[in-house]
C-alpha cells in the first residue's frame, strides 16, 4: 500500500522547492534526475477507471514498468492506494501481466473477463522530468521526495504538472503531514487531491466536477469512542475536500456541499467538546472558512430560492432584472472570495493541520477526558445523542420563540442533534430514533424558511446601497419577506413547543 502526500507548486516556487532547506537535511541523498514518459491505458468505456484504478506504463532509460494503481482513500492530501507493478518488454501493456494484476486488485473484473484480454487504448500521456531523493529523518523515518515537472496531454488538450510527492518508505505515514507543513511554511504550496490519473481522465472527459454529498459514516459497535471520532471527522473532511474542485470551478452545489461538510465537522467537534478540543489555531481557521462559505451561500439562496418565489407585480418587472443582476454580481464576488480562500496558504495549512491532528491521534495529547474516549462507542453514543437532544429542549424552552433569531438557535441545535444521530446511524437506533431524525429534518426545513427570510432581508439592505434608484422594489421585497416570516412564526413556535421539547430515544 502506497502512502504519499502530493503538493502542487506554482511556477514561481518550483525552483525554490527543490532547494528547500526542509528537504535538504544531512540525511538527504543526492538528487537524481530522470525523464520519463507515462502512458495511461484503458478500454473505450473506461472500465478500469470506473472501478477506481488506472493502468500506467512508465518508459525511462530503455526500461518499461507496468503499474496498476488505485483503490484506497485520501485524507487531507495523504493518499493510500494499492500499487502493483512489473517490468515489461515494451511501452504497451502486457495482457498476461495485467490479468495477474487484476486478479489481485480487481478479482471480480478479472473473473468477468474470463482470461480474455481487455481491449486497451491510450487515454493520455504524461511527459515529465523527475528529480528524486531520499530523506532520512532523525527518528528513522525514510521519505522519498520527488518533484515532477512536465505536462499531461491528450490530443490537443494539455495540463501542466508541477508537484512534489512525499512518499513514506519507512515509518509512520503521519510524519508526512509534519514534513508537508514544514515545506508549506517555507514555500507555500497547495494540496493536490487529484492524482495525475484523475487529471488525465479529466482531459479525456471521463471525470467532471460534481457536488459530493456526505457518505455514510462506518462505525463498528466494538470501536472505542476515539476510533469513532477519527472516522467521523475523517468523513467530514473527505466531504469537504471532495467538493474543492467544484468550488474552484464556480459550482453552486459544490460550494453548498463543502459547507455542509464543514458544518458537519463543526457539529462533530461540538458534540465531543467535553472530551477533546482542537488546537485554537485550527478552530480559528475553521470559523474563518465557515464565514467565507456562509456569505456566498446566502447570496446563492437569495438568487435561487428567494427571488423566484416573489409575487411580483407587473410594474416591478423591469426593476427586478436590475436587482437580479446586482445580486448575481454580489454572489460572484463572494464566490471569488471563496475560490481565493480555498486556494490560499491558510486553507492548505488548515487541511494539513487537521490531517496531522487526525493521523497523529491528537486527541491523545489534547484530550480532556481520556476515559470517555476509551469507552466503547456503543455505550458513549447514546449519551452524546441525548446530550444533543437536551440542548434542543433547552433552546426550545429558554428563548423567546417569537423572535426569528431565537428560533434560529433552536434550528442550529436541532441540526446538531440530527448530525449526531447520522454519525452513529450504523449502530442501529430503532424506530423511535428514526422518527426523531425525520422530525428533526422536517423542523429544520420549516425553521430554515424563516431563517432564509431573515437573512434575505439583510441582503436586501445591502442592495439598497447598490441600487438607490430602486427603493420601491426593494421595499416591496423586504415587506414580503417580513410578512412571510411573521406568518410562519406562530406555526413554527407551536411546532417547536409541541414536538421538539419531548425526550427522544437513541
Amino acid at each position: 500500500m502506497e502512502s504519499e502526500i502530493k503538493l502542487a507548486v506554482d511556477a514561481a516556487s518550483a525552483s525554490q522547492i527543490k532547494k528547500s532547506p526542509v528537504l535538504r537535511t544531512d540525511g538527504a541523498s543526492k538528487p537524481q534526475e530522470q525523464e520519463h514518459v507515462d502512458r495511461y491505458f484503458d478500454s473505450a468505456a473506461f472500465d478500469l477507471w470506473q472501478h477506481g484504478f488506472a493502468l500506467r506504463v512508465r518508459s525511462s532509460g530503455g526500461r518499461h514498468v507496468q503499474t496498476l494503481k488505485g483503490g484506497g482513500d485520501a485524507l487531507a492530501g495523504l493518499h493510500r492506494r494499492t500499487e502493483l507493478e512489473s517490468e515489461i518488454a515494451s511501452e504497451t501493456p502486457d495482457q498476461a501481466v495485467l490479468h495477474e494484476q487484476l486478479r489481485q486488485a480487481l478479482p471480480d473484473l478479472a473473473r468477468h473477463l474470463d482470461g480474455q484480454g481487455l481491449a486497451l487504448d491510450t487515454v493520455f500521456v504524461n511527459r515529465s522530468k523527475r528529480t528524486s531523493w531520499m530523506l532520512a529523518l532523525a527518528d528513522g523515518t525514510r521519505v522519498e521526495c520527488a518533484f515532477d515537472s512536465g505536462e499531461l496531454r491528450r490530443g490537443d488538450k494539455s495540463a501542466p504538472v508541477r508537484e512534489l510527492e512525499l512518499e513514506i518508505k519507512e515509518g509512520d505515514p503521519a510524519r508526512l503531514y509534519e514534513l508537508a507543513r514544514q515545506v508549506h511554511a517555507a514555500t507555500p504550496v497547495r494540496i493536490e487531491h487529484a492524482s495525475k490519473a484523475e487529471r488525465g481522465y479529466q482531459l479525456a472527459g471521463a471525470v467532471a466536477p460534481q457536488a459530493v454529498k456526505a457518505a455514510k459514516v462506518r462505525v463498528k459497535r466494538k470501536a472505542s469512542m476515539a476510533q469513532a471520532l477519527a472516522a467521523i471527522l475523517a468523513n467530514c473532511l473527505q466531504q469537504m475536500q471532495a467538493n474543492e474542485r467544484g468550488v474552484l470551478a464556480g459550482d453552486v452545489e459544490g460550494l453548498h456541499q463543502m459547507r455542509v461538510g464543514l458544518r458537519r465537522l463543526r457539529a462533530a467537534l461540538a458534540m465531543v467538546d467535553r472530551m477533546v478540543q482542537l488546537p485554537q489555531l485550527l478552530r480559528d481557521d475553521i470559523e474563518w472558512l465557515a464565514g467565507e462559505l456562509g456569505d456566498a451561500r446566502n447570496w446563492d439562496v437569495f438568487i435561487e430560492s428567494v427571488l423566484p418565489g416573489l409575487p411580483l407585480p407587473d410594474e416591478h418587472q423591469g426593476a427586478m432584472e436590475r436587482v437580479r443582476v446586482a445580486a448575481r454580481e454580489e454572489a460572484q464576488r463572494h464566490h471569488g472570495k471563496v475560490r481565493s480562500a480555498v486556494s490560499s496558504a491558510r486553507y492548505t495549512g488548515l487541511l494539513l493541520g487537521l490531517g496531522a491532528w487526525l493521523a497523529g491521534k491528537g486527541w491523545e495529547q489534547d484530550g480532556l477526558d481520556a476515559e470517555a474516549l476509551a469507552r466503547k462507542v456503543s455505550k458513549a453514543a447514546p449519551q452524546l445523542v441525548q446530550h444533543a437532544s437536551a440542548r434542543v429542549r433547552k433552546r426550545a424552552r429558554g428563548h423567546d420563540l417569537g423572535r426569528p433569531e431565537c428560533l434560529h438557535k433552536v434550528r442550529i441545535a436541532a441540526k446538531k442533534e440530527r448530525y449526531a444521530r447520522e454519525f452513529f446511524d450504523a449502530l442501529d437506533h430503532g424506530k423511535k430514533a428514526a422518527r426523531r431524525h425525520d422530525l428533526l429534518a422536517g423542523m429544520q426545513d420549516e425553521l430554515g424558511l424563516i431563517n432564509d427570510s431573515f437573512v434575505a432581508r439583510g441582503l436586501v439592505e445591502q442592495l439598497r446601497a447598490r441600487l438607490p434608484q430602486e427603493p420601491a422594489l426593494l421595499g416591496f421585497i423586504d415587506g414580503v419577506l417580513a410578512a412571510r416570516a411573521a406568518q410562519a412564526l406562530p406555526l413554527a413556535r407551536k411546532h417547536v413547543k409541541g414536538r421538539l421539547r419531548g425526550r427522544a430515544g437513541f
